[in-house]
């Protein structure tokens, strides 16, 4: 693909996640069966829609994922930064078409990532325009999903506890993410032969199993790619943390760290997030050299 036509499909993906999501509304607000709902959808929340995905949480992360790679690309085109003052006009459609997805969704990762992506406009005159935005989203995302904040918020200071119950208790579907994390960490090291060379495959159930099994029942894995180091050992980890961070880093781009972070190094290798955040990073990146001007 050129690199019009690679930007044309990230548009289109961003505008078919909105139109599936708005569908999904549709459904609720008329009492029809939910088209294409997650398997863990519940009328408690019903406003909590997973689009294109495979759950919400993952179409927390994804929009916002093709939404920095669209303005990375854009910016390679243009050969210079982005700057919202001059080119929101132009794209006016996809800013509210993303904003739109991220803020009605219901899911409380996608707080987390809508302010990943306003990170890449802090420059200088530009603060002042970001904290009036923020403060604006803030005072939205509180009127249409006050809930969805609070378990955000709640689930934030719970993690900073420590307390594998307590986050469980605020929050079970973050939960199903942060404790298997939590367990496994307090669980590796460097001083053991099991350090670094691996427990064994599935050793990570038996240690996760306890703590979790009663709020997820037999439905447990996690542990991010911390799993590796647990099951494989510190050398696998380290192979394929060195593999991840380099395909998704690009010189001066200080998001493409946090992206990998979030979706690659906080991730499975066995899921669809950290492999979508390394294709894209990664065509962004192949993209940006072959498109830069002399």
């Amino acid at each position: 693909m050129t690199i019009s036509q690679y930007l044309k499909l990230i548009k289109i993906l961003i505008y078919a996640y909105f139109i599936v999501l708005l569908i999904q509304q549709i459904c609720v607000l008329t009492g029809l069966p939910i088209f294409t709902a997650h398997e863990n959808y519940t009328a408690a929340e019903p406003w909590k829609l997973n689009s294109l995905s495979l759950e919400p949480s993952h179409t927390a992360r994804f929009v916002p994922l093709l939404m920095y790679s669209f303005l990375t690309v854009k910016e390679t085109i243009l050969n210079r930064q982005y700057s919202l003052g001059k080119d929101f006009k132009t794209d006016k459609s996809i800013w509210v078409t993303f904003l739109y997805t991220m803020i009605t969704m219901g899911s409380g990762t996608a707080f987390l990532f809508l302010p990943i992506v306003l990170l890449k406009f802090i420059r200088g005159k530009n603060i002042v325009l970001l904290v009036v935005l923020s403060l604006a989203l803030w005072f939205i995302v509180q009127q249409i999903s006050p809930q969805t904040m609070k378990r955000t918020t709640d689930t934030f200071f719970a993690t900073l506890t420590l307390n594998e119950n307590k986050i469980i208790e605020v929050d079970g579907s973050a939960s199903y993410r942060i404790v298997p994390t939590m367990l496994v960490l307090k669980n590796i090291g460097l001083t053991t032969f099991n350090d670094w060379f691996g427990h064994g495959i599935d050793s990570t159930d038996a240690l996760v199993r306890p703590i979790m099994s009663a709020a997820f029942g037999d439905r447990v894995l996690g542990g991010g790619e911390f799993l590796l180091w647990y099951e494989y050992g510190f050398i696998s980890f380290l192979l394929f943390a060195l593999f991840g961070f380099f395909v998704c880093y690009r010189k001066g781009d200080f998001l493409s760290i946090i992206f990998w972070f979030f979706l690659v190094l906080m991730y499975g290798i066995n899921q669809q997030p950290p492999w979508i955040c390394m294709m894209l990073l990664y065509a962004n990146k192949i993209y940006a050299k072959k498109y830069a001007k002399k």
